[in-house]
Parts: C-alpha cells; sequence; structure tokens
C-alpha cells in the first residue's frame, strides 16, 4: 500500500483550513507527505505551528515530510518561525563546576551587600542616632516594648522547658553514679555561658528577625521608603536605628530571664527526682557561678542582638516583588539569622 500524499494547499493557510484538513490525525509509521504550497500567498500563525507539528509528528513516526512550492517570503516566514523557537529552547546546561562556580559567586556578591549594610547600620545606629531630626519621637520606647517587653513570656517559658529537659536527661546518668550533686553546676554554668544567651538569640530570630523584616519589607513593597528618602529623611536612621539600640538593650536582660528560668527548671528536677534541698542547690550554684561567666553570656547576647536586627533590616532593605517576595524574604530571614547566631556561637565556644 503507497504510504505517499501529495496535499496542495489553500492560497490562504490559516486557523480554519488546519481544523478541517484532518492532517493531524493517522499518521502512521512510514508515511511520506509532501505539501504543496505553489498556490499559497499567504499564512499565519497557526499555519506556521502546524508545519512545525506535522514536521515532528512525522519525525516521530519515522516517516517524510516535505514542503514543494513555497514562495521566498513563505520560506523566510517558516524559517524566521523556526529559529526563533530554536532561540527560545535551552542550548546549554550548565554543568557541576558551572553552577557550584555561580553559587560561589553570588554567595560572595551577598555577602558584599550584607556587610556593606552592617557598616551603614551601625554608623547610623551610633553616629547617626544622635542626629534627632530623623528620629520618631518615642520610638525607641516603643520598640524596646515591641521586641523585648512582648517577648519575656515566650522565652521564659520555652528556656524553662529546656532546663527541665536538660535537667531531667542529665539527673538520670548522674543518679545511676551517685552523683546528682554535679548536677547543679552543669546546669548552672550551661545556661549561663551558652543555653540561656543561645536560646534567647533564636527565639528572637524567629519572632523578632522575621517581624522586622516583614514590616521592613512591606514599607519597601508599598513605597512607604521611598517616601521617606521624598522627605528627606534617612530610612536607615528612621527606621532600624531605634530597633538596633532597642534590642540592645533588653537583649541582655532577655537573656538574664532566660537564664533564671532553665537555672529554675533544673532546680524542680533537682528537688523533686533527686530530693536535692533549696539551700543546697543555692549552695552549689554560688561556688560555680562567675563574675566572668555572667559577663560572657551578657556580652554573647549584645552580639547575637546585633545579628538579629542586621539579618532582618538586610533582608527586608533588599526584598523587590509584591507579597510573595515579602514571604520568601522572610522566611530567608529567619534561616539566615539562625544559622548565622549558631555558627557565631561556635565561634564564641572557641575563644571564651
Amino acid at each position: 500500500m503507497d504510504k505517499t500524499r501529495t496535499i496542495k494547499a489553500p492560497q490562504t493557510l490559516d486557523r480554519s483550513w488546519v481544523a478541517a484538513c484532518g492532517l493531524l490525525s493517522g499518521v502512521r509509521p512510514g508515511d511520506r507527505l509532501t505539501l504543496d504550497l505553489s498556490e499559497t500567498v499567504r499564512i499565519d500563525s497557526a499555519g506556521v505551528c502546524f508545519m512545525e507539528l506535522l514536521r515532528r509528528m512525522y519525525r516521530e513516526q519515522g516517516g517524510e515530510f516535505a514542503l514543494f512550492g513555497a514562495s521566498p517570503r513563505i520560506t523566510n516566514q517558516l524559517t524566521d518561525a523556526k529559529t526563533s523557537a530554536v532561540a527560545a529552547a535551552p542550548t546549554h546546561r550548565d554543568g557541576l563546576i558551572e553552577r557550584v562556580g555561580g553559587a560561589a559567586a553570588a554567595a560572595v556578591g551577598t555577602s558584599i551587600d550584607a556587610l556593606s549594610f552592617l557598616v551603614e547600620m551601625l554608623y547610623w545606629s551610633t553616629v547617626g542616632f544622635f542626629k534627632r531630626q530623623n528620629i520618631k519621637k518615642g520610638a525607641l520606647y516603643e520598640q524596646m516594648y515591641q521586641l523585648g517587653y512582648k517577648a519575656v513570656g515566650i522565652i521564659a517559658l520555652l528556656s524553662f522547658l529546656i532546663g527541665v529537659v536538660l535537667s531531667l536527661q542529665s539527673a538520670k546518668q548522674l543518679k545511676t553514679l551517685g552523683m546528682g550533686i554535679f548536677l547543679v553546676p552543669l546546669i548552672g554554668i550551661t545556661m549561663i555561658r551558652q543555653m540561656g544567651p543561645l536560646l534567647t538569640a533564636i527565639i528572637l530570630a524567629g519572632r523578632t528577625g522575621s517581624a522586622t523584616t516583614a514590616e521592613v519589607a512591606t514599607m519597601v513593597v508599598g513605597e512607604e521608603v521611598d517616601a521617606l528618602r521624598t522627605m528627606g529623611i534617612n530610612p536607615m536612621q528612621y527606621i532600624m536605628a531605634p530597633k538596633f539600640w532597642a534590642i540592645s538593650l533588653t537583649m541582655p536582660l532577655l537573656s538574664i530571664i532566660a537564664t533564671a528560668a532553665g537555672i529554675l527548671g533544673g532546680y524542680v528536677i533537682a528537688f523533686l527526682y533527686l530530693d536535692m534541698t533549696s539551700s543546697m542547690f543555692m549552695r552549689e550554684l554560688a561556688k560555680v557561678i562567675k563574675l566572668e561567666h555572667i559577663l560572657s553570656g551578657c556580652f554573647k547576647s549584645m552580639v547575637f542582638a546585633w545579628l538579629i536586627i542586621w539579618i532582618g533590616c538586610y533582608f527586608g532593605f533588599r526584598v523587590r516583588g509584591g507579597a510573595e517576595a515579602v514571604g520568601r524574604e522572610t522566611t530567608s530571614s529567619v534561616v539566615a539569622g539562625i544559622f548565622i547566631i549558631i555558627v557565631a556561637n561556635a565561634l564564641f565556644s572557641f575563644v571564651m
């Protein structure tokens, strides 16, 4: 059976002829089709797509598709359409080294931008903070209430629970060895030097860092930052300086509250599980607590506070787009903030 067909196309090869010709159905393996365009003077976009679709169908079935008698204008039109399709298709896929290199270059660029933003933040939050013309009256107290006071409850509760869990797991092992008294220095030093500042920072990175990023990003998207610049007000000084000082003043206090709550959790376990009296617990705790431990915890909490406000404001100011971009940058802010805090805490463990 002869599988070769020759079809004469009309003068106008448009959508209606494509729908009525029926050439897109019944293509069998080995078929050969020749389309005579000698009388065709016009072809629209539907006809161009029809030609490409026919070519692909016959190629997939192992057949042949050819054009005959096309005028130079029709030929150029089909060639241009094919060239555009090829240009739009991905012609190169990056290899592993290129992807790693691109990611590294993007990370370096982001780091440079973030460090530049940090320098600007420190300037406008220190030297620029005393130029009061761009600071809203009462902004510092408002931010201390929002960033510090309203976080006391969640920080105290979570720190107490963490103290209970740590103490309970440690007490089980110490009790079997007959060394339950060592629970006091363990939980005391751990909460003062490590867990108190670290827990506070992680909680605030999720709470305050995300809120700061969302607030600043919403102002950027809503063009409020551009409005501040139009009025001659520096957005860094107006937005960041009160937040910087508010979290710097409240973070050490929150860290102390978290430390006290964690030690209280340790006391509950020591009293209920190890039958330790209150006087014994306080006496052993006083033996191990030193001023350097307290100063170390306060210093770490201060650095963590600066990291939180830096990361939160950086991701907020760099947002571009709409509501989706605000959510994306807020998520990135929390992830980056917690990561940097843990890395900074690890570095402190080597030097302090």
